[in-house]
């Protein structure tokens, strides 16, 4: 027993180191005495630092390729959020499911699912600016989101079902018939697929909602600032001012005023197509 811990409390080692290393730190040592962790647990510290690293070069070398792409530090940005997000699900996955937090496997289904979220993005953010050049920004968003949508989630569907088993454990002999639960090959790769099945779960809905939501953002925030620093021009008693008011005014009497819609005759091509308003007879 160690500081009061009762002997029956199930401790994994890391909550042991903790609770000795906690010790160590409150109860200093003679002097001239030092100590230091070796073995598994400098192994797990290097890993974890690799890890760490790798990770931040990854998210900065995808920032420099995005940034190339799409030309736009906002997107570049958004898509590497998105990917940030995302780790939300796998520390779901882990307390759902029950696991540990393996540096290595876990570690690499994060790795894993920052590639299919990047590229989900990507796809998403390229169809909006394919769009966005011949219709308005908003209409593109929507559009954007309702052409990808079907792609979106047959990919991830397809990549959570096939995953499923392995994240339970399940093991199928198609040779010599039956199945396992939490084989020793099973356990190795179970906490990689419970990182990237719970992390893509909620990687689906950034892409589908959140991405989507970031971009009307950016348009709603451009439109606002560029409305209230016309206003603030509009407000001057100068002839610049006058014109912007008249302008305005103009532009509300505008939206008032409806067109005439043309109606386009299905069965015969050759039809001319006609006013949806009645046409205004000639005077006798």
């Amino acid at each position: 027993m160690l500081m009061g811990v009762s002997s029956d409390m199930p401790l994994n080692p890391n909550e042991r180191i903790s609770l000795i290393t906690e010790w160590l730190e409150t109860s200093p040592l003679p002097q001239g005495i030092e100590w230091e962790w070796t073995g598994d647990q400098e192994d797990q510290a290097e890993s974890g630092a690799f890890l760490q690293n790798a990770f931040i070069g990854a998210l900065g070398l995808m920032f420099i390729i995005l940034l190339a792409q799409f030309n736009s530090i906002y997107n570049s940005v958004l898509v590497l959020l998105a990917v940030i997000l995302s780790t939300t699900g796998v520390l779901i996955g882990m307390l759902v499911m029950d696991q540990a937090f393996s540096i290595i496997m876990t570690g690499t289904g994060i790795v894993a699912l920052a590639g299919i979220v990047v590229n989900n993005n990507i796809v998403l953010i390229d169809t909006y600016q394919e769009y966005s050049a011949y219709m308005p920004r908003l209409e593109a968003i929507i559009r954007t989101a309702e052409a990808r949508i079907r792609p979106v989630l047959l990919t991830t569907i397809t990549t959570m079902a096939g995953l499923t088993p392995m994240m339970f454990g399940l093991s199928l002999d198609f040779i010599g018939g039956g199945y396992t639960i939490d084989a020793p090959t099973a356990l190795w790769w179970k906490q990689l697929a419970t990182a990237v099945v719970f992390g893509l779960g909620i990687a689906t809905l950034l892409t589908l909602v959140f991405t989507p939501s970031m971009l009307a953002l950016r348009i709603w925030m451009t439109a606002g600032a560029y409305g209230a620093f016309m206003a603030v021009r509009a407000g001057s008693w100068t002839r610049e001012g006058r014109r912007i008011r008249d302008d305005f005014r103009l532009g509300r009497s505008a939206k008032k005023h409806r067109g005439q819609e043309i109606l386009w005759d299905d069965e015969d091509p050759l039809v001319t197509p006609s006013l949806a308003r009645k046409p205004i007879q000639p005077a006798e």
